[in-house]
């Protein structure tokens, strides 16, 4: 009965249009990032050893962007990854002309363009933006698109495909891994991934001091984007983020191979039904025992609300736990809304029962009356 409860809240806010904003909170809530959360507040932050961002937040003019691509290019980065788009030329044909000069000098790298006009029905795109250079032969592209359904606001899954405008592309991550190690071609698919957001510390290297960190970019993967500009800031489970930076956690988590499994959602609710039983078993198992006691004070102490719902508190953190090392150990990760809710609501099914039974009661011994 607590699990039918939930379904039908679930439904409702599914079904009817004024519940939506109802809807979008609960999507946006995962237990994921609880977990993220925890493990950088434990200070397990690690610092990448692979991954370097150049922040060009400040640079406008496609002459000094030109620039800092020699000067990228000048410390032999493995791969340079261009988050940026570069549209038309703008009325700025020199400044335009001295930036191909920089993406001519960038041997390998990849840039991004931005799928647009989402087809709900089809699940694809109509149309792209593209820089105004990767119409040229041997310019590698890869779409840096982070949210492409509409439906939530954090960003926590990442697709290496997608389809757009009839052809299949492939995402800016997964061309850059590609382009460091060939190794990674398994995960050329339409399917979604669970981003490894384990806290990451990626070096951001200033625009106008390249030749300071170059040991900061030979050698590695680099990415050039903005990490202060707020048209390029989105939510992730460390709240707004750099578009960059979750770029550089998806790249991250294809070459580390990192497949989180995701339980499916039958299977969850099985699981869920079985352990929101056994809690009912061990619930009125704890009540029966309690009724037996002869001590006043236990039998007071094990019966009163407050007693109730701190077991029930420490059963639903002990669950928590078990489904954190779940996800942190075997990289599983179970969904445990449905289950934990349904625990939460089991007080309310067993008096919406009562009252049920109470009233079903009060039916038949009415009618047994009227007839006689």
């Amino acid at each position: 009965m607590a699990m039918g409860i939930l379904l039908v809240c679930t439904y409702m806010t599914v079904h009817f249009a004024f519940l939506n904003p109802v809807s979008r909170i609960i999507y946006n809530i995962s237990i994921s990032d609880i977990y993220y959360q925890m493990m950088r507040d434990a200070g397990n932050v690690q610092k990448s050893d692979l991954i370097t961002i150049v922040d060009a937040t400040q640079l406008y003019e496609r002459r000094k962007i030109g620039q800092l691509m020699e000067e990228v290019a000048a410390c032999h980065p493995a791969v340079v990854g261009v988050d940026c788009i570069y549209e038309g030329f703008r009325g700025d044909s020199l400044g335009s002309n001295r930036l191909a000069e920089g993406v001519l000098s960038l041997e390998n790298a990849v840039y991004a363009f931005k799928m647009t006009g989402y087809d709900y029905e089809k699940g694809e795109f109509k149309n792209a933006r593209h820089s105004f250079f990767t119409f040229a032969d041997g310019v590698n592209e890869g779409y840096s698109n982070l949210r492409y359904d509409g439906t939530g606001m954090i960003v926590r899954k990442l697709t290496t495909e997608m389809i757009c405008n009839g052809d299949t592309v492939q995402s800016m991550p997964y061309r850059v891994a590609q382009a460091y190690t060939p190794s990674v071609e398994e995960f050329a698919n339409t399917q979604e991934y669970i981003i490894d957001y384990t806290p990451t510390e990626f070096p951001v290297v200033p625009y106008d001091s390249i030749a300071q960190y170059a040991h900061l970019l030979k050698d590695r993967i680099v990415f050039i984007g903005a990490t202060h500009d707020d048209a390029d800031m989105h939510y992730s489970p460390y709240g707004r983020t750099p578009g960059t930076v979750i770029q550089s956690y998806i790249t991250q988590t294809i070459l580390e191979h990192h497949r989180t499994i995701i339980v499916p959602w039958y299977i969850v609710l099985l699981i869920s039904y079985i352990i929101v039983v056994l809690t009912d078993i061990m619930q009125t198992e704890l009540a029966r025992w309690t009724s037996r006691q002869k001590n006043l004070w236990v039998r007071f102490f094990f019966s009163s609300a407050l007693t109730k719902n701190a077991i029930n508190l420490i059963w639903i953190l002990v669950l928590i736990y078990l489904n954190f090392m779940l996800f942190y150990k075997f990289e599983y990760y179970f969904n445990p809304g449905i289950l934990l809710v349904s625990i939460a609501l089991l007080v309310e099914a067993r008096l919406f029962y009562e009252s049920g039974k109470e009233a079903y009661r009060n039916y038949r011994e009415n009618k047994q009356t009227k007839n006689q």
